[in-house]
């Protein structure tokens, strides 16, 4: 008996859930039909439309340097009221909400003002918009923007940029629409970007006059920081390997005074490769005749540096060789400035003035003596040289490292709702 109540009272159940989900969908069909057929979507709500704006940034797909612009995926949320598409619940079985075809109702023309290039994500897909009993009207799509974007080089790859989303209507003057765009975008679903650090992305609404008529705009701003550590790896390091190790190799004293003068073409080598690293930079970023990139000017700045240690090379060279074409020693001054202790070359000469000194050992200690000071001269330079190539290589990382504590978008993420 009890077996039989449970399978009556389950039968009655299904047969009242069936006959009400029957009714539900009933109701949205004629209130459907009820919706579109009293609404023009030709024709804007009357008197003046508010428009809630919001925008979720998602991801920065790519700041192109080159073309000055900068694209992004966002999810775009957009509410107004538009009192044609309201109802009674009572009248169809309850039912507070429902959902139209985009195509069906009127949607205002808001579209990105500085736009090079726009992707609808949903142009394919049936994308229904929300429509609740009170008029009210939510409109959410997701969508790709290629913005106009002025970037500054001056600092790069230290630089940091800022680029705008200009959002207005293309029709409808303020007065018949009103942006209202107040709410600060949200990160839910931001995932970084490889080669930029978010900063911050900050709203503001502002009206302008267009063609004689006040239109409402509102305008996102992404501010982002480049990451350097790839350019310092892939190209100040390299740099400074090259800058150093001829450096090292135009003041080295393992080489015979005869084979000094290769050294010239390893001064060269080492200036054209830097060059070649030079124009991989100047490819990346804009060809502007105000800025030099701060990375093109550490280039060039290390470029001179070798060409002027190419340069003494020769003097070096020339006071290596006087001990063999002079018959006089190193001036006092040049042994004071060298830290050069005379006394043994004093005691030398006192030996030899006892007996009659050949001019082979003259011509020897003549040498001797000139040879001390190029050695000096040498390493005096040396390290001259890389102290010059050693303190611009220090300041970049010292940058690197000062963005990577001030970077706040670990901060954004963590706090994002």
């Amino acid at each position: 008996m009890t077996i039989m109540l449970r399978a009556l009272f389950l039968f009655l159940f299904l047969i009242f859930s069936s006959q009400s989900a029957h009714s539900y969908q009933g109701a949205l069909n004629r209130l459907t039909r009820h919706l579109l057929a009293q609404h023009d979507k030709n024709a804007p709500p009357d008197g003046a439309v508010i428009v809630t704006h919001e925008m979720e940034l998602v991801h920065i797909l790519n700041i192109d340097e080159l073309k000055q612009s900068m694209r992004v995926l966002v999810y775009i949320v957009e509410e107004w009221t538009d009192p044609s598409l309201s109802w009674d619940p009572a009248s169809f079985s309850g039912v507070n909400i429902t959902w139209l075809p985009e195509h069906s109702i009127w949607v205002p023309d808001i579209l990105v003002f500085n736009m090079l290039d726009h992707q609808d994500l949903l142009h394919s897909v049936r994308s229904p918009i929300k429509v609740y009993h009170t008029g009210r009207v939510w409109f959410s799509y997701p969508a790709i923007y290629s913005v106009m974007c002025t970037i500054g080089v001056a600092k790069f790859p230290f630089d940091d940029q800022t680029c705008r989303l200009r959002i207005a209507s293309w029709g409808y003057p303020e007065g018949k629409l009103y942006i209202n765009a107040t709410r600060m975008p949200y990160l839910t679903h931001y995932s970084p970007n490889e080669e930029w650090a978010l900063q911050s992305v900050n709203i503001s609404s502002r009206h302008y006059e267009h063609e004689g008529t006040i239109v409402s705009e509102a305008c996102y701003l992404v501010s982002v920081s480049r990451k350097p550590f790839y350019y310092l790896v892939s190209l100040v390091i390299p740099t400074y390997i090259i800058c150093m190790l001829s450096v090292s190799g135009l003041f080295a004293r393992f080489s015979t005074r005869h084979e000094r003068q290769e050294r010239f073409t390893l001064g060269v080598t080492s200036i054209l490769s830097m060059a070649v690293l030079s124009v991989v930079v100047t490819e990346k970023v804009p060809h502007s005749s105000e800025e030099v990139p701060l990375l093109v000017t550490y280039f060039h700045f290390n470029m001179v540096i070798v060409t002027i240690a190419t340069i003494l090379t020769s003097s070096v060279m020339r006071v290596d060789t006087k001990g063999y074409t002079h018959d006089k020693s190193p001036p006092r001054w040049i042994t004071s400035i060298l830290l050069i202790r005379t006394h043994r070359w004093n005691r030398t000469q006192q030996a030899n003035n006892g007996e009659i000194a050949t001019k082979r050992q003259v011509r020897h200690l003549l040498a001797k003596q000139w040879g001390e000071v190029s050695r000096r001269m040498d390493y005096g330079l040396l390290l001259v040289f890389l102290l010059f190539i050693s303190a611009p290589t220090v300041y970049l990382f010292y940058l690197c490292a000062v963005m990577d504590n001030m970077t706040p978008e670990r901060v954004l993420l963590e706090t994002r709702t």
